[in-house]
């Protein structure tokens, strides 16, 4: 026996440290509800419940996303409902005035409400809006063929790659000369007092790997509308082309990709014009759209540079995808509905574009008969207009819906996922406190009885 050191007294202060600690743990368990409340109770467990929770938060902001794209379909469906209202008007009181018992006064007085109907109807696609953005603001012109149903996009993954080092605009507008490329697929006009040519611009120099385009797409159209082409960057060797479509290919011909901008946009280039020598056709490959190059910087022309105005230079894409092109039905405004909680998730909200000229019906006159024969046809084509904008609208309405009752069943599991990783089961715990309570007394009743070991020793002395 020795009274230097307590070792019965050392030993059972460090167990009943040990179960303090574990007491101490067991409790903030309980108080936070939280089975990991720092790193250290779960390494592992931790990472996975905040990739969870973030998908949680991402998709309840999502579905707020689609509630407001709903609301955006009924602020539109209930302005159409209006302009269906009036375009039936329309039809009514072109039939009235077909009809011969009628005076050339009788029908001045009924094209003056026509002329009323048509004022409000462009007045509701005008001025209909929601948060400030409207809804309505289509083209106002339509001339037939294929027009543009919304800005071009630029963000796909093309785009995202070049970031400011390449057009963004969608539109070509730079002015391009001879003077400034190094080589180009068509003969540019030498003369300094020529107008320039409008082209957009990509500098290849901007990419840290050039492999990073295989599988990436753009879209071009020259100012004349009439050669829409899709670029495709490809994992192959060599540069095809066809009507509306080049495929260029990343690698050399010994099968190792291209490393250096400025020999791949002269690669490009001398491709393109190899191709038409060979073909024989300088048009084959995009008709009016060129290539040229001036080092690491890569150009798309169009090859008549005479001087555009800007609604002719709107006219000429560069996007991500052709499917900015359709028909009337398709026109109008397009608004993206971010549904999902990563990059790319949502919906293009398509409403429509209901201007009286883009429906037909802003000249109609039923001074005459013949006028309102004329009327009672065109009364009927914009109603079918009309008609298939709504159904459009109440079809991604209901889509809109779907997703969100999707998306709540999602973020549920998700939730239920998430606690049993990092919430404490009470019961399980309650368990463990209890039993740590336990040895707690214990451990403070041996230290007790451990601290009387010294009075032993002092029964010796005596």
């Amino acid at each position: 026996m020795v009274i230097r050191h307590n070792m019965f007294a050392m030993n059972a202060e460090r167990q009943l440290g040990i179960v303090s600690n574990s007491k101490a743990d067991s409790m903030e368990k309980l108080s936070s509800g939280y089975r990991i409340n720092r790193a250290a109770d779960d390494a592992a467990g931790l990472s996975i419940s905040e990739k969870m929770r973030r998908q949680i938060r991402g998709l309840k902001q999502g579905v707020k996303n689609t509630q407001e794209g709903v609301s955006v379909c009924q602020v539109a469906d209930g302005a159409l409902t209006e302009v269906s209202d009036m375009i039936q008007r329309i039809s009514e009181l072109s039939i009235k005035a077909a009809n011969e018992t009628n005076t050339a006064d009788d029908r001045d007085y009924i094209q003056q409400e026509v002329r009323q109907l048509i004022t409000e109807i462009d007045r509701i696609a005008e001025t209909t809006t929601f948060n400030e953005i409207k809804l309505f603001d289509g083209l106002e012109s339509f001339g037939g063929g294929t027009i543009n149903m919304s800005k071009p996009s630029t963000d796909g993954k093309f785009f995202q790659l070049f970031g400011n080092s390449i057009s963004k605009t969608g539109y070509m507008h730079e002015e391009l000369r001879n003077t400034m490329v190094d080589g180009s697929t068509s003969a540019l006009d030498t003369d300094p007092a020529a107008n320039p040519y409008v082209s957009v611009h990509i500098n290849m120099g901007a990419l840290n790997k050039l492999e990073d385009l295989v599988n990436s797409t753009f879209f071009v159209n020259c100012c004349t509308d009439c050669c829409p082409t899709t670029v495709v960057f490809t994992d192959t060797a060599g540069v095809t082309a066809g009507p509306g479509k080049i495929e260029i290919g990343m690698k050399k011909a010994d099968g190792s990709y291209y490393t250096n901008a400025e020999e791949f946009t002269k690669y490009i280039v001398d491709s393109m014009k190899a191709f038409d020598s060979t073909s024989g056709n300088s048009m084959d490959h995009t008709s009016h759209v060129e290539f040229a190059y001036k080092g690491s910087m890569l150009y798309l022309y169009d090859i008549d540079n005479h001087g555009w105005d800007q609604s002719d230079k709107e006219a000429a894409y560069f996007c991500d995808s052709k499917e900015i092109f359709g028909s009337f039905e398709d026109a109008g405004k397009k608004i993206w509905i971010h549904t999902g909680c990563e990059p790319g998730e949502g919906i293009w909200l398509e409403i429509g574009n209901m201007s009286t000229q883009g429906l037909g019906i802003k000249e109609l006159n039923v001074s005459s008969v013949n006028g309102a024969g004329s009327a009672i046809d065109s009364a009927r084509d914009a109603l079918r207009k009309v008609m298939k904008t709504r159904s459009r609208i109440g079809a991604q309405q209901n889509r809109l819906e779907h997703t969100i009752a999707n998306e709540e069943n999602i973020v549920e599991n998700l939730s239920a996922a998430e606690s049993r990783i990092r919430d404490t089961d009470i019961a399980t715990e309650m368990v463990r406190f209890s039993n740590i309570n336990i040895l707690e007394q214990a451990a403070t009743s041996m230290l007790s009885q451990a601290n009387q070991q010294s009075n032993y020793i002092l029964q010796l002395l005596q």
